[in-house]
């Protein structure tokens, strides 16, 4: 996954997310101030950062909050360097829809600090009906109506 990418992929009643979003988008887990996230860091913080998300990355059906379900967070290394700290986080989950051609709304609260880092660039698709939608999204721009 490329940093500050994103896929939605809307299958029947589901909606399954990847995101990978940058550690200085995360206040207060960066605790040696390297920009990056240790495996310790990330143990000690999990927790915090799992709120953060499930707070600031919104799916909303026909204007309601559905919640995020099986989320998991894995800090990003390289092959090369598996130990090495994290400058990224790739988030995995699922929302559960209620109507398969209900209105969708995504938002996404969190920007990292650097230049780079202050957009997020989502693939949405919805395969049985051939819809791919590329979304942009930062902090002036942070939600988008899905197909």
């Amino acid at each position: 996954m490329v940093a500050q990418q994103g896929i939605l992929n809307v299958v029947d009643d589901g909606v399954f997310m990847v995101l990978s979003l940058p550690v200085s988008a995360f206040s207060g887990i960066d605790d040696d101030k390297d920009g990056k996230l240790s495996a310790k860091e990330f143990a000690i913080h999990r927790a915090d950062i799992s709120k953060v998300i499930h707070s600031k990355v919104v799916l909303k059906d026909n204007g309601d909050k559905l919640p995020l379900q099986g989320m998991m967070l894995s800090p990003v290394t390289s092959h090369q360097s598996p130990k090495a700290p994290a400058s990224q986080l790739m988030i995995m989950g699922h929302y559960t829809i209620v109507e398969p051609n209900s209105v969708l709304e995504y938002q996404v609260g969190i920007f990292g600090k650097g230049v780079t880092e202050k957009t997020l660039t989502i693939t949405a698709t919805k395969k049985e009906f051939g819809h791919k939608q590329k979304i942009t999204l930062s902090p002036k721009q942070s939600s988008v109506l899905l197909f």
